[in-house]
């Protein structure tokens, strides 16, 4: 590719996260070769804050992940649907759950109190061990380890 190629901007057409739908975009010509210089997606389940830059932006998150998320903190107890305090997960390139959580923090313990799971989240121990991984860390950086 040319040098005065790189930059020129191409009108796209972008998939959604379900691939049932696409929606107009744009993309400099190169960028395949921008993609593969990427890091490789980590392989370990991450849990984002109710205030993380991903969710911030419901509508963003919804159409780039088919994740509708909400943080209810300030909703009546009575109106909520999955938690007050509910952390997605992150695994990979998908947003695949939703942790209602609690930290006991003068027992130095974290609860789950429920997990909800995406359709189409196949549960595999492999998954589980990775989920595991990440409340160990999420409790020991909550207990201040």
């Amino acid at each position: 590719m040319k040098a005065e190629e790189k930059n020129i901007i191409h009108r796209v057409l972008l998939e959604s996260a379900d691939g049932k739908k696409t929606v107009p975009g744009y993309a400099l010509s190169d960028w395949k070769q921008r993609l593969r210089k990427l890091p490789p997606v980590p392989d370990r389940v991450r849990f984002l804050a109710p205030f993380d830059p991903v969710l911030r932006d419901r509508a963003r998150t919804l159409r780039i992940f088919g994740f509708d998320y909400r943080f209810e903190g300030f909703v009546p107890a009575k109106k909520r649907i999955y938690g007050y305090y509910v952390m997605p997960l992150l695994y990979r390139d998908r947003l695949i759950a939703r942790a209602d959580m609690k930290m006991h923090r003068d027992r130095g313990e974290l609860e789950v109190k429920n997990m909800f799971y995406e359709p189409g989240i196949k549960q595999t121990s492999a998954l589980h061990k990775k989920i595991d991984a990440a409340l160990d860390r999420l409790a020991d950086f909550l207990a201040g380890n």
